[in-house]
């Protein structure tokens, strides 16, 4: 119950901070960046992503991954922790291979169940994972962002603390204090002008989007080539 206890008071601090700096909008545009993020999922072109996270001054995570609908993927990533190097993966229908030691292919039915239900696809593009439902995107119109213009939408994110046990009074004024010193972030979703699909997707403070704290791009080349790897 303790447990509990403090899972809630957490909560109910972020969703505080969260709403206490809210503005009206008249028009949430939810619908539409999951529109778009649907349009990836199912269109059928391929698309490459390129994904960076910054964890901490020590650390930042890369991935860039490749998708050819409707069964095809390759993703490299470096988590950037030291002893960690890059690790490959690649999966061709209902084969896989990856390469943490020397390249090894996956036992059968492994990759099916693994990503069966997006067909070897991104799982970050599934309905209920791009956009939750309980996001609230504000329409930014057009945005020019590095010289290109694209429609662009924002949502705030709540700030959240992760700790454990029960709290006393004096440990949730703490979380408190230290909750509402942390720097707001913003989701930035901007869409390609003509197609609408995505093209960037950026977490950062506000008016840093040249800094952003996570961000992930996605292209469209009409060349990409997935095959077995040379074992």
């Amino acid at each position: 119950m303790d447990r509990q206890r403090a899972v809630k008071t957490l909560a109910a601090v972020a969703f505080a901070l969260l709403c206490a700096g809210c503005t009206q909008t008249s028009t949430n545009c939810e619908d539409e960046v999951a529109a778009a993020f649907e349009r990836l999922r199912t269109s059928g072109r391929p698309y490459r992503k390129e994904t960076v996270i910054v964890v901490s001054d020590q650390q930042t995570y890369r991935a860039t991954a490749e998708y050819i609908p409707p069964d095809q993927m390759r993703e490299i990533t470096n988590i950037g922790a030291p002893g960690y190097g890059t690790v490959e993966l690649i999966r061709i229908g209902p084969r896989a291979w990856s390469n943490e030691s020397g390249w090894r292919e996956w036992e059968s039915g492994l990759a099916q169940e693994i990503y069966g239900r997006g067909a070897g696809m991104d799982v970050s593009v599934w309905p209920d994972r791009a956009v939750p439902a309980d996001a609230v995107f504000a329409c930014l119109g057009r945005v020019e962002f590095k010289g290109t213009a694209y429609v662009g939408y924002r949502a705030q994110l709540a700030n959240v603390l992760m700790t454990s046990g029960p709290l006393s009074e004096e440990k949730q004024q703490k979380l408190l204090s230290k909750l509402r010193r942390m720097p707001q972030h913003w989701r930035t979703v901007l869409l390609d002008w003509e197609s609408a699909l995505p093209v960037h997707d950026l977490v950062a403070e506000e008016n840093k989007l040249e800094n952003p704290r996570s961000k992930v791009q996605y292209s469209y080349p009409n060349d990409i080539k997935i095959e077995p790897p040379v074992q």
